[in-house]
């Protein structure tokens, strides 16, 4: 988080372009601080999007 927050500060406005990738870094470090997540579903994630396996609920 320390070195995406630097990282948004020292680019300024530009830390938000898409190009950049700073903005995607954060949103996604952001994500599980604003709303928590169980292991399950992160687990459940997983499984689902990177090894192909149907859904569990």
């Amino acid at each position: 988080f320390e070195a995406c927050h630097t990282a948004m500060l020292t680019l300024g406005g530009m830390g938000y372009a898409q190009e950049y990738h700073v903005e995607r870094y954060l949103r996604e470090i952001l994500i599980p601080r604003t709303a928590p997540v169980s292991p399950h579903m992160i687990l459940n994630f997983l499984a689902e999007k990177a090894l192909g396996l149907p859904k569990s609920y």
